[in-house]
């Protein structure tokens, strides 16, 4: 073991969100913002106390990313408190609680969590924001929990061991680079590797674009319906509502072959159950879905496909990524189009995000969970979330590429084809609508090959053989198709920077990450 008793090393995925962070340190892609509107009284004091004990308690959330000879690390020796800010704003609760919460953590100071308590006219909101690198959806539930008893003055039960994040860590490394994860490298390259086409979608953005999200709450009849059709024919719950959300995407993309991303826990080892930290992976899972298919077709086909993801789940997202070379901005475009997100909020015993308590002597405050606008890079996020409430499907349009128009239409259509589903599985999926408008939300197009002289790529093939110490580059190779990673890229762009004579970012690499492409920027007209 690597562990001290302030730090621990990044897992393969952390790795990757430390780079993008590098890549665009404002950037808010892999932020977490966890709002609750709260009825009643908060003792200030009493609730800076209760974060501290958090603090103290999983000295992660006061982290930051640190570099060293063996590779980065989370590090939180010395770390300060999370901070806790109360902030009166005229603006409206959402639009107040999206300006704290999109400010960018810094991770090379830390800390990766902090709490704001916003009054706005009528309104109060308690926002807990954490970053990825240390926090996912389970360790949310499991940090509400230790907030509510540490305000209570009880101990905190959740236990918190660094050498689990170690093991982790270590692990994602093994089945990234080792023999440990050949299988699983070998089934997405087969599974990804060819023959992907963007997610298309009729979009009618703004002017200028504006995020949208749309909370839509599913009648309980149809919760009831749907449950009962998962029973009879043989699938779970959450494969009804992704049946009917793979049948939406070809209904209004007119693609045959549909591919959305499903977060699994990546909880899979017994100590990692009751750990907060970074433990979740997201899964590319496609679907083929032709005319003639029904519902019921298309609810067994993703049980299977998913159940195939899922054993494959525990290779770290990059990886599979890399496996299937689809590499840099235009594969991330190709495919981050659509992510599917299932939450059970009611897996802890006795806590109800729609009714949290935090009561004290003379303070009593009943907190309310408000959706949660986290959206991982996709263009369409939708979550479904479960609770005390029932089940509320959040559309999410981040960054206003597809407009609420849009939108509306999604979440109404989604809710006829779930009907659809209850009623009547073994009806053919809804028809393709109309194709997309000139002007809708496509894939990037490829890009003109890279042309530059002998001399330079001769240099730079060098440079890569010497910092990948392998032989054999190519200038059509991809840095990170022959294993290049955060640590190897930052040591070759600092080589570069040298030998050419000129400040070369970071970015440059992770935007062209083919030979030729970047020497072509590398060497291109100075400014």
């Amino acid at each position: 073991m690597n562990t001290t008793p302030h730090s621990v090393p990044l897992s393969v995925g952390q790795e990757a969100m430390k780079v993008a962070w590098q890549i665009d340190p404002r950037q808010w892609t892999n932020i977490i913002p966890v709002p609750l509107s709260v009825d009643g009284d908060l003792d200030p004091g009493r609730l800076r106390h209760a974060i501290d004990r958090l603090g103290t308690r999983f000295p992660q959330l006061r982290g930051r990313v640190t570099s060293s000879p063996g590779g980065n690390r989370l590090e939180w020796g010395d770390a300060p408190p999370i901070p806790v800010t109360e902030i009166t704003s005229p603006l409206a609760r959402d639009e107040a609680v999206r300006l704290a919460w999109q400010t960018p953590f810094d991770l090379r100071t830390g800390p990766l969590a902090r709490v704001h308590v916003l009054t706005g006219p009528d309104w109060k909101v308690l926002l807990l924001t954490l970053h990825h690198l240390v926090a996912d959806g389970a360790s949310v539930l499991l940090l509400l929990d230790a907030l509510r008893r540490a305000y209570a003055g009880n101990p905190i039960d959740v236990p918190d061991d660094p050498r689990v994040l170690e093991a982790h860590a270590l692990r994602s490394v093994r089945l990234a680079e080792g023999t440990d994860g050949e299988s699983h490298r070998a089934y997405w390259a087969a599974e990804l590797g060819s023959g992907i086409t963007p997610l298309t979608l009729p979009a009618a953005p703004a002017d200028p674009p504006r995020p949208t999200m749309l909370d839509d709450a599913l009648p309980g009849d149809l919760v009831a319906g749907l449950r009962h059709r998962a029973e009879t024919s043989g699938v779970s719950y959450v494969t009804t509502l992704m049946a009917g959300y793979y049948a939406l995407l070809r209904r209004h993309s007119g693609s045959s072959d549909v591919l959305s991303f499903l977060p699994f826990h990546g909880r899979t080892l017994e100590e990692t159950r009751q750990q907060v930290g970074y433990f979740v992976n997201l899964l590319p899972v496609r679907a083929p879905i032709g005319a003639t298919d029904t519902y019921t077709d298309v609810m067994r086909r993703l049980r299977g496909r998913v159940k195939s993801a899922l054993a494959h789940g525990d290779l770290p997202l990059p990886t599979i990524m890399r496996s299937a070379g689809l590499v840099g901005p235009q594969a991330r475009g190709l495919t981050h189009r659509s992510i599917f997100q299932y939450w059970h909020a009611g897996l802890r015993d006795g806590l109800d995000v729609m009714d949290l308590r935090l009561d004290a002597p003379g303070s009593h405050a009943a907190l309310t969970l408000q959706g949660i606008e986290s959206t991982a890079g996709f263009t369409l996020a939708v979550m479904v979330r479960e609770d005390s409430a029932g089940t509320h499907v959040l559309w999410k349009d981040p960054v206003g590429a597809l407009g609420e128009p849009l939108l509306k239409a999604l979440a109404t259509d989604y809710q006829d084809i779930l009907w659809t589903v209850a009623e009547d599985p073994d009806t053919p999926v809804a028809e393709i609508l109309a194709g997309p408008a000139p002007g809708a939300l496509s894939g990037s197009g490829p890009t003109s090959p890279a042309h530059t002289d002998e001399d330079s790529l001769t240099t730079m093939i060098g440079l890569w053989q010497d910092v990948l110490g392998i032989d054999d580059v190519r200038p059509e190779d991809s840095f990170f198709e022959l294993g290049g990673h955060s640590l190897l890229a930052e040591s070759l762009i600092i080589e570069v920077s040298r030998r050419f004579g000129r400040e070369v970012d970071l970015s440059v690499l992770f935007g062209s990450p083919r030979l030729a492409e970047f020497t072509a920027h590398v060497v291109g007209p100075r400014s």
